[in-house]
């Protein structure tokens, strides 16, 4: 058994002989493919896929339809200091915390615990709250010229009810509670 020296001076490439050519593919060689049939096929796949996909309304949606970094509580320091400070109002799906805000502008924050759902069911919560604070309760409370933290946490029930449910409860909480704190 011969083993590989570092240098690799046993192992001697192929060289093709002097009668011999290396062979080089040519076009007539394909039997009656074009060299395009992989990227039509790929396209054609690509066609199919599009024409199962359900049709969505790009005119409805644009880029300024997002709730904005500016209007959203993210950092764990000021949900914190937002239960503690709030006032709350429970619903039978939803508990509602507000509080004077200390920035310029109305901010939403949203707490969906995970009940022992799966995360399909999680998420579809959570753009549902998400739409009733983006949509109903932040226009409503700039309308009033109020500059308010606004924090919606999801309860077990949440899970089973329905956007015109979960909606109603929102704005009804925020409308009580922005009230009693006037």
């Amino acid at each position: 058994m011969y083993w590989a020296r570092p240098n690799g001076t046993d192992i001697q490439p192929a060289e093709p002989q002097a009668d011999q050519q290396a062979r080089l593919p040519r076009a007539e060689s394909d039997e009656g493919r074009t060299q395009d049939s992989g990227a039509q096929a790929c396209a054609r796949a690509c066609e199919a896929r599009r024409d199962n996909r359900r049709e969505v309304d790009t005119g409805a949606t644009t880029a300024g339809e997002a709730l904005p970094r500016t209007a959203r509580i993210r950092l764990t320091t000021e949900i914190r200091a937002l239960l503690e400070r709030g006032k709350r109002k429970r619903t039978p799906n939803v508990d509602v915390f507000f509080a004077p805000s200390p920035a310029s502008c109305s901010r939403l924050g949203l707490i969906v615990p995970k009940h022992g759902r799966k995360i399909v069911e999680r998420n579809l919560v959570k753009r549902r709250l998400r739409e009733i604070g983006r949509r109903q309760v932040l226009p409503e409370l700039a309308a009033a010229g109020r500059s308010a933290d606004v924090m919606i946490r999801a309860r077990r029930r949440a899970y089973e009810a329905s956007f015109e449910e979960l909606s109603r409860e929102v704005r009804g909480a925020v409308g009580e509670l922005c009230s009693d704190v006037s």
